[in-house]
């Protein structure tokens, strides 16, 4: 199991690094922004994005969504189906900031505050925003590569 995360954490204080995958979709996106992971200080908080190994050794980064007994409950903002039972042992850091399309956000930016304030309060209709979403970027990307001209 390689340990370089958990490694450049205890030796740096922080881990940064280019996201892979599209479960936190579209919040971070697939090899393009880059994440900025911070040891826990504390207790983690409902909607942190924490960084944990599942026990098969794949790093995640997924938002925390509940704390239980039995762990912690998380899912990907891009995704359906939730994860049970994250040990703490697991949890290697949570996110402070990250850098989308190259543009530093802090969590405590009011953008990001937002973001999680709608994202995360609208779980049960989460698959419709995705899909308006989509449609949407689809729509300006249509836009973006065809060329319109006037007719009389």
């Amino acid at each position: 199991m390689n340990n370089t995360v958990e490694k450049e954490i205890k030796e740096k204080g922080y881990y940064g690094g280019l996201t892979h995958g599209s479960s936190m979709y579209p919040l971070l996106y697939n090899l393009r922004d880059i994440v900025h992971i911070i040891p826990i200080n504390g207790k983690l908080k409902k909607y942190d994005v924490v960084l944990f190994r599942r026990k098969n050794g794949q790093l995640v980064l997924h938002r925390l969504l509940r704390s239980v007994n039995s762990g912690y409950i998380m899912c990907g903002d891009g995704q359906f189906k939730k994860e049970y039972r994250v040990q703490q042992s697991q949890i290697i850091g949570v996110m402070d900031s990250f850098y989308r399309n190259k543009k530093y956000i802090c969590v405590t930016n009011l953008w990001y505050k937002f973001y999680v304030y709608i994202w995360c309060f609208s779980l049960p209709t989460k698959w419709i925003l995705m899909k308006a979403y989509n449609l949407v970027i689809k729509i300006k990307k249509y836009f973006k590569t065809h060329k319109f001209s006037n007719r009389s």
